[in-house]
């Protein structure tokens, strides 16, 4: 059975489309409301949306003002910060090294000239872009939706479902829009993509409806930037759009419509949109990216987290989404929800059978297919009840109303669980250590007693990469990259290096040679200190916990 027509990828549903049964449930309209009660469902739903998308970007200025980003913001704003020094060679952000990264991607380098002309600080700038993403990937989320129903309530309840429908234990990782996440990752390059990865779908399912060379451009143009700007997404959303693709010409050959455009020219289509990608991947000048591919076997080990406990983690998207998409399966074998789920389940399966856990960034695009799914048939259920004028007592209405209201206790358990950093928002003052523990509030490490002492662009050697990371935030850098990075030829031997510096058994002759030769401007020891430390040591300053910030004079 194939899909009805408001559900095909092909053809946007919602306000995207003039269709004058939009407000009602794709497929399902009923062509006896009145049109003026249909346009006032359309607004009410629309501003609900509305509504709701202006509050969460209001909550995002708050937090872009207060800054309570998570790990990973330090090495975004080093690289920002780096390339605003030096457009052309702004050498690795991590470590003392004319090798570029693979961060400098087209959204850091935006950010950067942004800091060059207003002089601002890259932290400012980089924190600037939180509600920004956030408003960009909402508007895609709202296009997105439109293309699997026509109802105006079903990105109303798919933006509740994508940030709850995760599990009990979620991550806060770049690219998984968890509640408790997403607070903490708004400026990373992980928001942006996710952006940009619904935004080409859309645009892919335009193109598709009406292949012109027009509409194919885009498409090729959103997908070499995605690759460049979050390759891990980029793979998400090549999955998904070979799910898009499926459907279509899948539905072509299974049945033959009237005016049905030849798939000869989708195919070209298709073709322009992928060369245009590749021009642009290769043409980028700061890495290549066929050298980050081939080194993506490096990452397996910081993501083996991603597969531990995968119930506690997923199991909200699984216990409501897959009831979801076995009923779309039965109206359509096609269907690009059930396919998308499949195509980037099977990398993800097969990441967590091999080791490769690098993979297991694909989890948001598994739980995507679930959660849009589940939204969309809820509300295409309800409608179907309220349409009844005497709803008839069966299996099945039983079994969808257990459904419905086992989705809804999910929703509302993911809100329970997630909430605690949306009190990130409050004033500082109000945010007291004992209010921060009972809500779980993620505390952001504080390292500004060490940016007082340390100069941008120093070498500061610490045991800890936890507080390596914090410290990038400062450009402050490492011996040894405190985040894995496949294009720094050296890695290994500064890791190798860094332990041989911090081991007390190390000759001393070997030891300067190593800290003149990484330039090693400061150390912060830990509590009891390093007994070979004192040698080297010119200043030392206390810090909190019995630390000590030592400047060293070796070069």
């Amino acid at each position: 059975m194939t899909a009805r027509p408001s559900d095909r990828p092909g053809r946007p549903a919602g306000p995207d489309r003039a269709d004058p049964t939009a407000g009602r449930p794709a497929g399902q309209q009923d062509r006896a409301a009145p049109a003026a009660g249909r346009a006032g469902a359309d607004r009410s739903t629309l501003s609900a949306y509305l509504v709701l998308s202006g509050l969460a970007v209001l909550g995002a200025v708050a937090l872009s003002l207060r800054q309570p980003w998570g790990a990973d913001f330090g090495l975004h704003v080093a690289t920002v910060g780096r390339l605003a020094d030096d457009l052309g060679h702004p050498g690795n952000p991590m470590v003392d090294s004319t090798v570029n990264g693979p961060y400098a991607t087209p959204y850091t380098l935006l950010l950067a000239l942004v800091a060059r002309v207003t002089g601002a600080p890259a932290a400012v700038v980089l924190s600037a872009a939180a509600p920004v993403n956030l408003a960009l990937l909402l508007y895609g989320l709202r296009r997105f939706v439109g293309l699997f129903s026509a109802d105006p309530w079903a990105p109303v309840l798919v933006l509740c479902a994508v940030p709850l429908l995760w599990g009990t234990a979620v991550l806060s990782w770049s690219g998984f829009p968890t509640l408790r996440g997403l607070v903490l990752i708004l400026p990373y390059p992980g928001t942006l993509g996710l952006a940009l990865l619904l935004l080409g779908w859309v645009a892919l399912a335009r193109a598709l409806a009406a292949p012109t060379t027009g509409r194919w451009i885009p498409v090729g143009l959103l997908g070499g930037a995605l690759v460049l700007v979050h390759p891990f997404t980029a793979l998400g959303a090549a999955l998904g759009s070979l799910a898009l693709v499926a459907g279509r010409f899948g539905r072509t050959l299974l049945v033959r419509r009237a005016g049905e455009t030849p798939v000869r020219a989708e195919l070209r289509g298709l073709s322009v949109a992928v060369v245009v990608a590749v021009l642009v991947a290769l043409a980028w000048p700061y890495f290549r990216v066929t050298d980050l591919v081939t080194r993506t076997g490096d990452l397996d080990p910081i993501h083996r987290p991603l597969y531990l406990d995968p119930v506690a983690r997923y199991g909200f998207g699984f216990l409501v989404g897959l009831p979801a998409l076995a009923v779309r399966l039965c109206r359509d074998r096609l269907d690009p929800l059930v396919l998308l789920f499949g195509l980037s389940g099977v990398p993800v399966l097969a990441g967590g059978v091999t080791g490769g856990y690098a993979l297991g960034r694909l989890w948001p695009i598994v739980l995507l297919g679930l959660q849009v799914a589940a939204a969309v048939e809820l509300v295409r259920a309800v409608r179907a009840v309220r349409r009844a004028t005497a709803p008839r007592v069966s299996l099945r209405t039983g079994a969808t109303w257990l459904w419905a209201a086992t989705a809804v206790v999910t929703l509302l358990a993911g809100l329970v669980v997630q909430y605690g950093n949306l009190l990130l928002v409050l004033p500082r003052e109000q945010l007291t250590p004992a209010r921060r523990a009972a809500y779980r509030v993620s505390v952001p490490s504080d390292h500004r007693w060490v940016a007082r002492q340390v100069r941008p662009d120093a070498v500061l050697l610490t045991a800890d990469p936890v507080v390596s990371r914090a410290l990038l935030r400062y450009r402050i850098r490492a011996v040894a990259p405190p985040w894995p990075d496949p294009l720094l030829p050296d890695e290994p031997r500064r890791r190798a290096d860094q332990a041989t510096l911090l081991d007390p058994a190390t000759p001393v002759p070997r030891r300067t040679v190593l800290l003149a030769g990484y330039r090693v401007d400061w150390v912060l020891a830990p509590a009891g200190g390093y007994p070979w430390l004192d040698r080297y040591a010119v200043r030392v300053v206390p810090g909190p916990d019995g630390r000590r910030l030592v400047r060293l004079r070796v070069h």
